[in-house]
């Protein structure tokens, strides 16, 4: 009777255990599945939500030319050499709808996840915001901080010359560019320059007289705009420049180069990335 006793309590246990494994497998299947739909669920949801972008890079522009600094008592003795670009990025809020709407109008912006490199080392690289009004001037900039740039949104346009265009401004209705400006500062520094006719002007045209490779300064730069709209939806974009400082015509050696980059492909579009 002890015997048989013992048989059925070593029967209920191994039951158990049987049980237990069967409702952990059952709840790793489920949990697997489930996993499966939600990710399945957020990805449709995700393509739908961007089919039509709210916000779109609709054009880029970027002017490149140079500067020089002549520290000498004689003419092009001691040059300091700086290579600039702009960057104009205009943001296009019509494809999803050209009414202007709380969706498609913006009350935060900034930039992070900023990178600037160039073949060469030689140069000190600082990007931040500029004044869209200075576009195609060399101005001094001070380097963006390890926070990015942030951009004070303006509410109205209306009164567009009472703006103050040193601040990080954008307008909430994107009708202006985000202006930036990039500058390689003294590639160059203590050179003398022979011009052989007599005159030389402080461009592009300086980096030719120097001697200075365009292949070993041109810069690629990588940023992300992040932007909140009245919705209080985040959007966000990665832009990759590679600045060609060179054209068939000698490019940035006969002054300046100005091109707009093509931003027809989808890598131009803001993804949400959260919100309603």
């Amino acid at each position: 009777m002890k015997k048989f006793s013992l048989n059925i309590k070593f029967l209920i246990f191994i039951e158990i255990v049987i049980a237990i494994l069967v409702f952990f497998a059952y709840k790793n299947i489920y949990s697997i599945e489930l996993q499966k739909q939600l990710y399945a669920e957020s990805s449709e949801k995700f393509v739908e939500e961007n089919k039509e972008p709210v916000f779109k890079i609709g054009k880029i522009i970027l002017y490149s030319s140079a500067n020089a600094i002549d520290n000498s008592n004689e003419l092009l003795k001691d040059i300091d050499i700086s290579q600039f670009t702009d960057i104009e990025i205009y943001i296009d809020n019509t494809k999803k709808s050209e009414a202007i709407t709380a969706e498609n109008t913006i009350n935060e912006m900034y930039i992070d996840n900023i990178k600037v490199s160039t073949p060469s080392n030689n140069g000190t690289k600082v990007i931040n915001y500029k004044n869209p009004f200075n576009c195609g001037k060399f101005v001094e900039l001070q380097n963006y901080k390890d926070d990015g740039i942030l951009f004070k949104i303006s509410n109205s346009n209306v009164e567009d010359a009472e703006q103050n265009y040193d601040d990080n401004i954008f307008f909430t209705d994107c009708s202006n560019p985000i202006s930036l400006g990039y500058i390689n500062k003294n590639i160059l520094t203590g050179c003398e320059v022979n011009s052989t006719n007599g005159s030389i002007t402080f461009d592009g045209n300086i980096l030719k007289s120097a001697n200075i490779d365009l292949e070993e300064i041109k810069p690629t730069i990588s940023f992300t705009i992040h932007l909140t709209n009245n919705y209080n939806e985040d959007f966000a974009c990665k832009v990759d420049l590679e600045v060609d400082l060179s054209d068939e015509d000698g490019g940035i050696y006969n002054g300046y180069t100005m091109k707009v980059l093509n931003t027809d492909d989808s890598k131009y579009n803001f993804i949400k990335v959260s919100g309603k």
